[in-house]
């Protein structure tokens, strides 16, 4: 299991004088709006963006620009900071920019608008995730960023980064400890020893689960605010989440696989019933299971059983994966052994664990292989869509918080939640595919070039279009005419129109409908 980093370097920004393709005609000034937003466009609200910035002296430098409202000109060449470093991630969350010599005034970006700020010694600002609702952290020497202004550095030289399992936490380079990381305050825990990185902390930021690196390889979850910590129960491959008093996870106890709740006290309360396939909602309340060839509802504080009503005896390999108070369950039927396995006919089901109903899903995509898709960040993100993957053609089913599930074609990326149920999915040459859950897929152009790659897309208040950053496709690149932010209709249609260029959106406000 990679431990994925936001926190990695990022090159100094610094102005690009020349705007490719544009032989035979003089180069504009950057950073410019080129267009006002598209008519239609409602509801957007003040915006600040990163730019290049030079005089007689430095042409090197990264300024911040605001406007009052998104698609209003560039209030002249003078920015409301002249030399900073931002993390830079999905403008809709807040986020921060360290002052640098030339402009060494901090500074606050929340909803779309610009505050001063003191930021704590030692701290980057580079990239930032969203982890929460209202919450973004940043990644090495990070601080956490709630939506009330509030900004929290855990440590000197900290970094901060979405656990595989759910959570956030945060690491003490130094002492090689971890915290954890409350999602509705942004409050930081108190540091713990712990032998590997988290895998799992809880919303609270209170208990940490991680698996030491020796095999056989035990689980351990620590309590941060009394420094104890258990380990003892033996692990293969983890699956779990925490609830009330301790961490849920599958694994076998005599010879047969069960889940168990382990607390840091070292209490290993075991539920009796043999489970096949298992689903934990991200609250840690809810589990789905596969309990003697039926589906079933494990509530993980009270651990009772309930049977999902209306469904026969499961008769195949059984793969769930559950958001928010639904499940999606898929059935494939058994198949001899054979170098070959044949593609075979699947069920679906969407299963409210609530209530212990189902509801069967059709247009599951045939397959000889379903598996649970590797996210592409931790469940803590605030944009990640789990997704079952069909092999061998590539195609998907993806579940969202609101329990819409969407049938996904071969080709498109992992996708992202834009909310209300929708999904976006990347495809090749830049283009995004939009699932609304109701059986709609929507082709989008980007206007991305060969030489620019997707960065944030926001959907707009009226529903009707979507903000697309646009971002050098090198790694590494430095800001220039490749960055871009543009606007498009949602349902495909029209043509995408930039509405700045040689600049990155840092803060949008984007009320809500």
């Amino acid at each position: 299991m990679a431990n994925r980093r936001i926190g990695s370097a990022m090159a100094a920004l610094a102005l690009v004088a020349a705007v490719a393709g544009c032989s035979g005609t003089e180069a504009p000034a950057l950073p410019a709006r080129v267009a006002p937003a598209p008519d239609g466009v409602r509801g957007l609200g003040p915006a600040v963006l990163a730019a290049p910035v030079a005089d007689q002296r430095r042409d090197d430098l990264t300024g911040l620009f605001a406007v009052d409202t998104f698609g209003a000109d560039l209030p002249g060449p003078t920015p409301v900071r002249r030399h900073v470093e931002v993390a830079v991630g999905d403008p809709r969350f807040p986020t921060v920019a360290r002052g640098l010599a030339e402009d060494p005034r901090d500074a606050l970006v929340v909803d779309g608008r610009l505050r001063d700020v003191t930021l704590p010694d030692h701290v980057a600002a580079r990239q930032a995730a969203g982890v929460g609702a209202g919450l973004t952290i940043t990644g090495s020497r990070c601080v956490v960023v709630a939506g009330d202004g509030a900004v929290v550095q855990p440590a000197t030289e900290a970094s901060c980064d979405a656990a595989e399992l759910g959570g956030a936490y945060w690491t003490d380079q130094r002492a090689g400890r971890y915290g954890g990381i409350n999602l509705t305050t942004g409050r930081a825990s108190p540091a713990v020893a712990l032998p590997a990185y988290p895998i799992a902390a809880s919303a609270d930021g209170r208990m940490l689960a991680a698996v030491t690196t020796e095999r056989p390889r035990q689980l351990v979850v620590a309590d941060t605010s009394t420094g104890r910590r258990h380990t003892g129960v033996t692990v293969t491959r983890v699956s779990g989440a925490f609830t009330a008093g301790g961490f849920a996870l599958t694994h076998v106890v005599d010879n047969r696989r069960r889940i168990s709740v382990v607390t840091p006290e070292g209490v290993v309360r075991t539920f009796p019933a043999t489970v096949g396939t298992v689903a934990f909602a991200a609250d840690g309340r809810r589990a789905l299971i596969e309990d003697a060839r039926r589906l079933a509802v494990l509530d993980l504080e009270k651990g009772s059983v309930t049977p999902v009503a209306g469904l026969p005896p499961m008769a195949g390999a059984v793969t769930a994966i559950a958001a928010g108070d639904t499940a999606l369950a898929v059935e494939l039927p058994f198949a001899p052994d054979a170098a070959t396995p044949p593609v075979r006919a699947t069920s679906a089901w969407s299963v409210r664990l609530s209530s212990a109903t189902a509801t069967a899903v059709p247009g599951a995509p045939a397959a000889s292989a379903v598996r649970v898709a590797e996210a592409e960040a931790g469940p803590a993100a605030a944009e990640a869509v789990p997704a079952l993957s069909f092999q061998p053609g590539g195609e998907s089913m993806t579940l969202t918080r609101e329990g819409r599930i969407a049938a996904v074609p071969p080709g498109a990326a992992p996708g992202k939640a834009l909310g209300d149920g929708a999904v976006l999915h990347g495809l090749a040459d830049s283009r995004i595919l939009i699932t609304d859950g109701t059986g709609g897929r929507t082709e989008v152009a980007t206007g991305a070039g060969p030489d620019q790659r997707l960065g944030p897309v926001v959907p707009t208040p009226d529903g009707a279009h979507l903000v697309i950053s646009l971002r050098a496709a090198r790694p590494g690149s430095q800001p220039g005419p490749l960055d871009e932010v543009v606007v498009t209709r949602r349902d495909g249609t029209g043509t995408p129109v930039v509405v700045y260029r040689g600049v990155i959106l840092v803060g949008l406000s984007v009320p809500e409908r």
